[in-house]
């Protein structure tokens, strides 16, 4: 897996199994990359919510769009956020999982994904978070782990890269966070999220770090 456009596929593809596609396979697929998708970077936002449909069955939850300035010519990028709900995905096992793709100027770049666990389930968390290291870590050179924290928020992740030239314009990052350490009651969310603004006009917008 050496370029964006397989990458882009297989973290869809890791992702993006839900109920629609289990069903009709009969049996749930274990959470693996593989090679059946076919969105690449850069890809305009009909053609890849019509695949979404038509593949997935999944709709439309939310959509929201704003204008980000770019800071390479000073132009408005038009950036729209499209959200979907994902139920029986073979890679997130929690509850509430939601895909969520980002475009610039109607160019994909960006795909995340989570799910939700209640903190009575850590042990169910943690064995998805180290399934899904398992699944991106042998296809990205470069590992780095992260701890989140802040006022009533902690986390635990990793950033992964091909490269460590910078700027480094695709990573794909693997996360948990609790954000209300108060509640012993409250949730973790596990997270996946790939970017890649190489083609898009984001990679000169401050909005483009990731």
């Amino acid at each position: 897996m050496k370029n964006s456009s397989v990458t882009l596929k297989t973290i869809l593809i890791l992702l993006c199994l839900s109920a629609g596609y289990i069903v009709h396979a009969q049996t749930s697929p274990p959470c693996a990359f593989q090679s059946l998708f076919t969105f690449e970077p850069g890809m305009n936002k009909m053609v890849v919510m019509d695949s979404i449909n038509k593949t997935y069955k999944l709709k439309v939850v939310s959509r929201k769009t704003e204008n980000v300035k770019s800071t390479t010519d000073g132009n408005p990028i038009v950036k729209e956020v499209v959200a979907y709900t994902i139920d029986g995905s073979a890679c997130f096992k929690g509850h509430n999982s939601k895909l969520q793709l980002e475009f610039a100027d109607d160019k994909l770049y960006k795909a995340y994904l989570s799910t939700v666990y209640s903190k009575s389930t850590y042990s169910e968390l943690i064995s998805n978070f180290n399934s899904l290291r398992s699944s991106i870590k042998p296809h990205w050179e470069f590992e780095n782990g992260i701890k989140l924290s802040g006022k009533n928020t902690t986390g635990f992740g990793y950033m992964y890269a091909r490269t460590k030239k910078t700027p480094i314009l695709e990573q794909v990052t693997l996360q948990y966070t609790d954000y209300n350490t108060n509640d012993a009651n409250g949730s973790y969310i596990l997270e996946v999220v790939w970017a890649n603004v190489t083609n898009t006009r984001m990679k000169g917008s401050a909005s483009a770090k990731f």
